[in-house]
């Protein structure tokens, strides 16, 4: 591919990429330094909002993009256990949501909602309609519940520059959100994504950053092949970006004493020698990069797209933009 052609293409693929940002907070940081931003956590419970939700969002009174996150086992999983990451990605400018899904009783839900069927709500459509339920809840209270909190207003969350985000199974509900709702999402980005229900192909566009890991799918494996990474690359639409990353597991993007818990007793095969800090700075640099350009307007591809700015290994890196 000569130089125009690839111009061509690139210019093609920020268009879609790039959203209105008149007024938003744009980070224009390295995405792997720590951001400029003061992180501030707000909790909301299941008796104010719909579901357990924590919200880390920059001090600063600005305007903001907003990240809406689902944790792995169907969202049961605490969003808190994500804390370290989320604080990260927060600090380069957006107010980031983490719902916790708990509605029924440990280990399974009722059986009338446990299997999906075609004439029976499932798992995953409730799921899927209880965080669009939250949403609505959210773009409604939560810049009244940040002005409380900071005793002042003008904080602005803005959900028309939102990303749904999400590691493991939780991003099972959130590709059925996106495949039934096509307007309510500018990116989603999926860490580690698995699913068993994403059958049909996407069918409009929505920019995706897709993150697997060489240990997810090896013994004891947390993601079956398939139903991974790869599996969301092919089915997704283009603008698309995949990597797999070496020598890291499933557990690793966990806050550090939930992964070293995981990888003692090996619920998931996992890198007992990791460096979670240098890891997890990782995940915040790709996070940042993608949600910068895709929420914020920046473009900052390149640091995800030149990968030897990346300070982690690749097995895997593949990309779709010619669209």
């Amino acid at each position: 591919m000569n130089q125009l052609t690839w111009a061509v293409l690139f210019v093609t693929f920020m268009t879609k990429l790039w959203v209105t940002t008149q007024g938003i907070y744009v980070d224009n940081g390295n995405p792997y330094d720590n951001g400029t931003l003061e992180v501030v956590n707000l909790t909301l419970s299941q008796h104010d909002a719909p579901l357990l939700t924590k919200v880390y969002y920059p001090k600063k009174i600005d305007t903001y993009a907003v990240v809406f996150f689902a944790g792995g086992l169907l969202g049961w999983i605490p969003a808190e256990s994500y804390s370290d990451v989320l604080k990260r990605v927060a600090s380069h400018g957006f107010v980031v949501i983490g719902v916790d899904y708990l509605p029924y009783t440990f280990p399974t839900p009722p059986p009338e909602v446990r299997v999906r069927t075609h004439t029976q709500e499932g798992v995953q459509s409730h799921q899927s309609k209880k965080y669009l339920e939250e949403l609505q809840w959210l773009a409604q209270h939560l810049e009244a519940r940040i002005a409380q909190q900071l005793n002042q207003t003008g904080l602005v969350p803005d959900f028309r520059h939102l990303a749904v985000s999400c590691h493991s199974a939780g991003c099972d509900p959130i590709v059925d959100m996106a495949m039934e709702n096509q307007t309510f999402s500018k990116a989603a980005l999926f860490l580690e994504p698995f699913s068993y229900h994403f059958k049909t192909p996407m069918t409009y566009t929505m920019p995706a950053f897709i993150l697997g890991t060489e240990f997810s799918t090896e013994h004891p494996a947390c993601i079956f092949p398939r139903e991974g990474y790869d599996h969301f690359y092919d089915m997704w639409q283009c603008p698309k970006i995949v990597m797999n990353v070496k020598g890291h597991g499933h557990c690793e993007v966990l806050d550090a004493w939930l992964y070293s818990v995981c990888a003692k007793y090996q619920f998931c095969k996992a890198n007992p020698d990791a460096d979670i800090n240098k890891y997890h700075n990782f995940i915040q640099g790709i996070s940042a990069a993608f949600l910068t350009t895709t929420l914020q307007g920046w473009d900052k591809l390149q640091y995800i797209t030149n990968t030897t700015l990346l300070p982690v290994q690749l097995l895997e890196f593949k990309k779709d933009l010619d669209c």
